[in-house]
């Protein structure tokens, strides 16, 4: 994931769609179809580091897992930078501009937020001085608050729309968002930031 994740960087600077790209390969019968995103949880987030740090308490400092963690844990905060930048070059408002975060566990149809990811990009927008407005129909609110002191909902306000907005997790209810629901949510010089990929391409969302 996290060579994936930095094939993602390499290709958005070569203005590349990364998910084209995996498509693509996986034409080849033997791809195996690893996507960039965030990487919460505790297997892969937190698992690894129990084992550098026992390869270094015996001598050795492992390269490639520290490596892939450095990746994996700073992709948060490039993924606002992408948001950011992009509202720049429209000329839109940064500071105080409200940002839709659909999804906050810490993956697709699960309602666990242990380890989420979903956090870094919150406190990176919450840095730039905008203000997330959380919305996961599968995390408990009240342990969201509990654990991390976030207020979120369960449901988008269909009676609003955004500047800006991140799609974090690729729920099921995300996915049955239509495209017109997508146009009523977000303003017409909006950006969308898409890391699932699950925003209908008319939308002209980023996709990471």
């Amino acid at each position: 994931i996290a060579l994936v994740n930095e094939l993602a960087i390499i290709f958005n600077k070569l203005k590349i769609d990364t998910l084209d790209i995996l498509r693509t390969a996986g034409t080849k019968w033997n791809f195996l179809n690893f996507k960039p995103g965030l990487v919460g949880g505790h297997c892969i987030g937190v698992d690894p580091y129990y084992l550098t740090y026992k390869a270094e308490q015996l001598g050795y400092y492992p390269q490639v897992i520290l490596a892939g963690r450095r990746i994996n844990d700073h992709m948060g905060e490039w993924i606002v930078q992408q948001l950011i930048l992009k509202m720049a070059r429209k000329k839109l408002p940064i500071g105080e501009t409200e940002v839709l975060i659909l999804g906050f566990t810490f993956k697709d149809n699960c309602p666990d937020i242990r380890n989420t990811k979903v956090i870094d990009l919150i406190s990176t927008l919450n840095n730039y001085g905008m203000r997330p407005v959380i919305v996961d129909p599968l995390a408990d609110a009240q342990e969201v608050k509990d654990t991390y002191g976030l207020d979120i909902h369960n449901r988008i306000n269909g009676k609003k729309k955004y500047l800006a907005a991140i799609v974090a997790v690729a729920h099921n209810e995300f996915k049955n968002i239509e495209t017109n629901e997508w146009e009523n949510m977000i303003e017409l010089e909006g950006v969308i930031i898409d890391i699932k990929g699950i925003v209908p391409r008319t939308i002209n969302a980023l996709r990471i």
